[in-house]
This record gives C-alpha cells, sequence and structure tokens, in this order.
C-alpha cells in the first residue's frame, strides 16, 4: 500500500496527538502530565514508523533515540504465541 493512500487519515491523527499533547500540559498532577506526555510521544513515534514502513521503508532495522539500530522483525514462534485482537465496530450515529 502506498502511503499516500493514508496521509489525510495521518495528517488528522498527528493533529488529534498534538491536541492530546496540549491537553496533557494542562493537567495539575505533575505525574499524569508526566506520563501522558510520554505516552503521547511514544506514539507519535510508532505512528511516523508505520508511515514510514509504508512508504517503503527499512522493516527489519528500527533506529532507537540515541542512533542505535535494533531489529523489529518478529518471530513466528512469538506472533503465533499472541492472540489475535478482536475489534468490534458498530454504527456511529443514534
Amino acid at each position: 500500500m502506498a502511503s499516500t493512500e493514508f496521509d489525510k487519515d495521518f495528517g488528522y491523527l498527528m493533529r488529534f496527538l498534538d491536541k492530546v499533547a496540549a491537553a496533557a500540559s494542562t493537567l495539575s498532577d505533575p505525574a499524569a502530565r508526566a506520563e501522558l506526555t510520554q505516552l503521547i510521544a511514544d506514539e507519535k513515534r510508532r505512528w511516523a514508523r508505520g508511515r514510514e514502513l509504508l512508504a517503503g521503508g527499512n522493516p527489519a532495522v528500527e533506529t532507537k533515540p540515541g542512533g542505535i539500530e535494533t531489529p523489529t522483525a518478529i518471530s513466528e514462534s512469538s506472533a503465533a504465541a499472541k492472540p489475535a485482537p478482536i475489534f468490534t465496530v458498530g454504527s456511529l450515529r443514534p
């Protein structure tokens, strides 16, 4: 799949994550603020990596902060051990 197919969706997603990050900065609890800020930063990195993979990026190597490259391929045995998620989607209209 070409990444251009999802450009609009990634645009909406990243703007949404930016809004959540902005809301995190307004939390009065410092621990919650720090945790939510970290969660959103991690999510943005994951989605940016997914976008890169859709654009033809190398699926076998991921660069971690600090320039360390680590393999990202999941072995078949570990992939088979995890149950597949089940999602149910209903109407968004009442």
